[in-house]
């Protein structure tokens, strides 16, 4: 009787400690999300359409997503343009993200709100939506956003695309209206009813007055901010770069990316159309226009990412001369794509990646 007892007490404590578990399971296991280590590959589509292959180290032909993913890269960025069908439409998109999310890379979403390219230059409203009221375009943006996100299901949503003086002319102008922000808000709200883990952005080009630019949009409950880093457009200078990123940070209270840079491997060309870099006035003196300059300033980009916790995404990484040695009207960013004028891989990726 007694051992009986002494076992039923043994039975019932484990159920106890059993029990417990269950109730009180301990906390799983957290991680800190990772270092993004991306780059626009938006023009993907095109330049296959055009025939043009991409290749390894060792001039073997591959398919430049898995490349890319085998080189360390983790995310890739695509540009969303308010067209029906072409260039930056969900008809080419859906696709290519399948391809993306096949090689298990997080995927970037940057609506630009606009029927073409948007920069801090053109921000053209979508010819669809020129006539409709705010609120009526209020609602449209909200849709849209919504729509996009439920489809593609990215990692990381841009709202707009460096919108220093807004966005969807004239209807976003940074004014002081509070169009600018309202519009903004439409865009983050859409994506979170969709799924709260999606990181938000917004995207500011380099990083004079981007403390100014922030502040205005601070009621805005937008996850984290982006800057462009150009070295023609936005100064020479990696320190003050690096410093005004932590600077906006703590002001912020938010993550700051580094969501677009590019350097030249060569200041040659390969067709006819104007490169954007082609002087060596426009690069910065510490790392040449060679292959290994190339790789070497994305390392020093890497860096400053890095320290801040955050990522970097590269800009035109498929940007090769797709159209042609005598093209007029095909890439201008030919000579800092992370591939050289015949599709070969450069040293940048690896850099970018690892």
């Amino acid at each position: 009787m007694v051992v009986l007892n002494k076992a039923l007490i043994l039975c019932t404590t484990l159920l106890l400690i059993g029990s417990c578990e269950l109730i009180n399971p301990p906390p799983a296991p957290t991680s800190e999300p990772p270092v993004l280590r991306g780059t626009d590959f938006s023009q993907l589509p095109k330049i296959e359409q055009e025939g043009f292959l991409f290749y390894n180290q060792d001039s073997t032909m591959i398919d430049p997503l898995l490349l890319l993913k085998d080189r360390g890269i983790n995310c890739i960025r695509l540009k969303v343009w308010n067209n029906p069908t072409g260039d930056g439409s969900l008809n080419e998109l859906i696709p290519l993200v399948q391809r993306i999310k096949n090689h298990q890379l997080m995927l970037m979403l940057t609506l630009h709100y606009s029927n073409t390219w948007a920069d801090p230059g053109q921000q053209l409203i979508p010819s669809q939506w020129s006539n409709l009221s705010h609120e009526v375009l209020l609602d449209s943006v909200y849709d849209f956003t919504r729509h996009v996100t439920e489809l593609l299901k990215p990692d990381y949503v841009q709202i707009g695309n460096e919108i220093n003086h807004g966005l969807m002319h004239p209807a976003g102008l940074r004014n002081g209206n509070g169009n600018f922000q309202r519009l903004l808000q439409a865009g983050v709200s859409a994506v979170k009813s969709v799924d709260t883990s999606i990181t938000t952005l917004i995207h500011y080009a380099g990083y004079d007055n981007a403390q100014v630019f922030f502040q205005t949009i601070d009621t805005i409950d937008f996850d984290a901010a982006g800057l462009s880093y150009y070295p023609r457009w936005h100064g020479k200078n990696l320190t003050e770069l690096e410093a005004a990123c932590f600077d906006l940070q703590d002001d912020l209270g938010r993550p700051v990316f580094l969501l677009e840079t590019s350097y030249p491997f060569t200041l040659d060309w390969a067709d006819w159309t104007n490169n954007h870099i082609g002087s060596i006035n426009q690069i910065l003196d510490d790392f040449p226009p060679t292959r290994n300059g190339q790789a070497a300033f994305i390392s020093a980009m890497r860096q400053i990412s890095d320290s801040l916790g955050t990522g970097l995404v590269y800009w035109g990484g498929e940007l090769v001369p797709y159209m042609g040695p005598q093209s007029q009207d095909g890439s201008p960013y030919e000579n800092q794509a992370l591939f050289n004028f015949n599709g070969v891989e450069l040293p940048v990726i690896s850099a970018l990646g690892n």
